[in-house]
């Protein structure tokens, strides 16, 4: 009974196993975010891992057939291969976490260690089998040891050197599998049998599952930080239109021969307006209310001088509180742009106050009108991409909400609700 319960229980750790390393191999194979150099790291890892797992009970069950033309011989070539294995494991487990600095040295460290390990077929100075087929500690065995505790502290240490200062939390999960694997080695030494899965097998399988997760949420990441560096340009490149740019130098150009000071005054506002839509790339967080209306009225400035029949009003009763950078001014762009701009009388107004718990932010004009329904349904094709970049900014970054009304040939009113929360006072 005790022995059906034994194979029971191993029969049990073995599918647990393979079927967690088949379930990463299954991840990684259908991951779109993994690159193609760690998409070969995990699966050598895996490889390697699986054959560790499944190679010391194939070799027990049926050695003494497979090897019976020379056990001596191919028993000490698979022991060295194993030692060799763990090596190239935590190779990769060091080169996942992206430090690149020493990986040449470590390779060095990995040839020299395998070279240790493979004398063991002509002397016995790291371990050795006898007649019988035991196993027997040479006298330069800790040296494997050394090695692979060297390896394991290297990749602890890159770890916390790669994410020092910016983010510690995400060093916990190497620590954790780097203490996993230093407990299993313990735990394999110290009890002194040998069974047919080690633990330190289990270790490396399961840190196989960890170090997977981990690193996926790493290139999540890193593609989220992609595209909102790519939303930042899109945003720059949808607030410095080409045709803006070329009137107002036409503009400053025609100042120069009529008023001059003026003409220095618009190059001055035009040169501001340039430098905050270039630091807005580099700008994640929110910003001041006062510094995006700042900015806005100096824009609008540059445009009443282009067209002089437009007036542009602002009514700031609420300044105590933060937005995203670039949602004022392209929205009054936009009020000028495809609104008031050829109107004999045209205004835009720019107002904010509080209203219970929202800062509200008010623009209007009494331009031509839109149809609201076809313009939302335009973005969704890729048109408006200023209009969707400023509401999908408002919803993520304040949670706050954005609401067009529209009505042709009266007019247009955008209103931005901002939650008063404690982090936007």
């Amino acid at each position: 009974m005790t022995t059906d319960s034994n194979i029971q229980i191993l029969v049990a750790l073995n599918m647990t196993l393979i079927l967690q390393l088949l379930g990463v191999f299954l991840a990684v194979l259908a991951d779109p975010y993994i690159k193609r150099g760690h998409r070969i790291s995990l699966y050598t890892i895996l490889g390697l891992v699986t054959f560790l797992l499944i190679e010391p009970q194939i070799s027990e069950a049926y050695g003494e057939v497979l090897y019976r033309s020379a056990p001596g011989l191919w028993n000490t070539l698979i022991s060295a291969a194993g030692y060799i294995m763990r090596t190239i494991v935590l190779y990769h487990f060091i080169k996942l976490t992206g430090n690149e600095k020493g990986l040449k040295l470590l390779k060095i460290l990995i040839v020299a260690n395998a070279a240790l390990c493979l004398s063991s077929l002509f002397v016995p100075w790291v371990f050795f089998y006898d007649s019988a087929g035991h196993w027997h500690r040479g006298p330069l065995n800790y040296i494997i040891f050394v090695v692979s505790f060297f390896m394991v502290l290297w990749f602890v240490a890159g770890t916390l050197i790669r994410y020092r200062g910016i983010r510690h939390r995400e060093s916990i999960v190497p620590i954790i599998i780097s203490v996993n694997v230093a407990i299993a080695v313990a735990m394999d030494l110290s009890l002194g049998f040998g069974p047919k899965i080690s633990f330190l097998t289990v270790a490396m399988t399961e840190s196989t599952v960890f170090f997977y997760i981990w690193l996926h949420l790493q290139f999540v990441r890193e593609h989220e930080n992609s595209l909102k560096a790519e939303q930042r340009i899109k945003i720059m490149m949808s607030q410095i239109q080409p045709h803006f740019l070329f009137n107002t130098l036409s503009t400053i150009q025609a100042l120069t021969e009529i008023d001059p000071e003026r003409a220095s005054k618009v190059i001055e506002e035009f040169a501001m307006y340039l430098r905050q839509n270039i630091n807005s790339l580099n700008q994640e967080s929110l910003i001041p209310v006062k510094k995006e209306i700042e900015h806005t009225k100096i824009y609008s400035d540059i445009e009443e001088v282009r067209f002089p029949s437009i007036r542009i009003d602002y009514e700031i009763e609420d300044d105590d509180f933060l937005v995203p950078p670039l949602t004022i001014q392209p929205m009054v762009e936009n009020a000028i742009r495809h609104g008031v701009r050829g109107k004999k009388h045209g205004w835009v107004s720019v107002s904010t106050y509080r209203e219970d718990d929202f800062h509200v932010i008010s623009i209007r004009d009494n331009g031509k009108g839109f149809d609201v329904d076809k313009m939302i349904e335009d973005s969704m094709n890729g048109d408006h991409i200023g209009v969707k970049n400023v509401r999908d900014r408002i919803i993520d970054m304040t949670g706050g909400t954005f609401v067009i009304d529209s009505v042709i040939d009266e007019g247009t009113s955008v209103t931005i609700k901002i939650p008063a929360l404690k982090e936007n006072l």
